[in-house]
């Protein structure tokens, strides 16, 4: 196993996660929210500092996080400032990745499907979404490829992160900022309960979709080829399996 290889792959996961999960922390402190703790991964904790109050973890299954934040007491409309600022920041984050990569290396390119992605084929004009397979198979590819080509993956994979994370469904933080308008003009609990559970279930049969997708794409070798020189995939497609963590990257 090339521990290299997966190191880096891991450090765009979990770059991409502390880059989301920082900025809901540092929106709900602003906002008078309880932050308790950052935590970049599942599973128990293998590594805690406490950091201006606040415990940060690194836990070993690195394919996510969570930002654990009392927002409860917080009317509505405080709440819509904090949800807004993980996917802001991952957006953020990747066009300077991508202003970076193009710098670095304005010929290459990334041509995969990613999560939360839609990555457009220039040969046939069809359109691949991705989930964390898919995903895998782009970063391990780039990271292979050389530094620019991971910029360039770690660029696509934050704007996915961010773009996936505003749609209007849970447990995505556009899901939660659905609820919390809901909630600002007054609708009643059960129809906000209900908002919460529909969206769910679509959520999961979506998420389940591309699971199937993914997996049948890498029996079939569709994710294990080499990266190709292309345009750039376009930004804005459906969501794959991201979210908050929460979030498989929320």
């Amino acid at each position: 196993m090339d521990w290299a290889r997966w190191a880096r792959v891991v450090g765009v996961i979990g770059g991409t996660v502390m880059v989301h999960e920082i900025a809901h922390a540092i929106a709900a402190r602003r906002a008078g929210g309880d932050v308790r703790e950052v935590g970049v991964g599942f599973g128990p904790a293998l590594l805690r500092r406490k950091i201006r109050g606040v415990d940060v973890t690194l836990r070993p299954l690195p394919f996510g996080g969570f930002a654990a934040l009392d927002l409860d007491r917080l009317p509505p409309a405080r709440r819509i400032p904090v949800l807004l600022a993980g996917p802001l920041a991952n957006i953020a984050a990747g066009l300077l990745l991508r202003y970076v990569a193009r710098v670095s290396a304005p010929a290459s390119a990334e041509h995969a499907a990613l999560p939360g992605h839609a990555a457009l084929s220039g040969r046939s004009g069809s359109i691949q979404v991705g989930g964390l397979l898919a995903a895998l198979a782009m970063l391990t590819r780039a990271a292979d490829a050389g530094l620019p080509s991971l910029i360039a993956a770690a660029a696509a994979v934050n704007l996915s992160v961010g773009l996936s994370n505003l749609l209007p469904v849970m447990p995505l933080d556009g899901g939660h900022l659905a609820a919390a308008r809901l909630e600002a003009a007054g609708a009643r609990p059960s129809v906000v309960s209900a908002f919460r559970q529909i969206s769910a279930a679509l959520f999961l049969w979506f998420a389940l979709r591309v699971l199937l997708s993914d997996l049948a794409r890498l029996r079939g070798g569709e994710l294990g080829g080499p990266i190709r020189g292309s345009a750039p995939a376009r930004d804005g497609g459906p969501p794959g399996a991201g979210g908050r963590g929460r979030q498989a990257p929320g």
